[in-house]
């Protein structure tokens, strides 16, 4: 570690970016479960929650300036 590091550390500071999800996103994160089809009871993967969430801002941003 850096001398300064350690020093701001001492002091209680730690560096670094804030975390952007809080602990209830990751408790609803890990009840995503797929529940059909091969994947059954499985986690979906990030790409796919990434391709829902996106379709669906989509789709109320259309139905919005409708």
């Amino acid at each position: 570690m850096v001398v300064g590091q350690v020093s701001a550390r001492e002091r209680g500071r730690h560096g670094g970016r804030p975390k952007v999800i809080d602990d209830h996103q990751i408790d609803c994160a890990r009840k995503l479960v797929i529940s059909t089809g091969n994947n059954k009871g499985e986690n979906p993967s990030v790409a796919t929650v990434y391709l829902v969430l996106a379709e669906a801002d989509a789709d109320t941003t259309s139905e919005e300036s409708a």
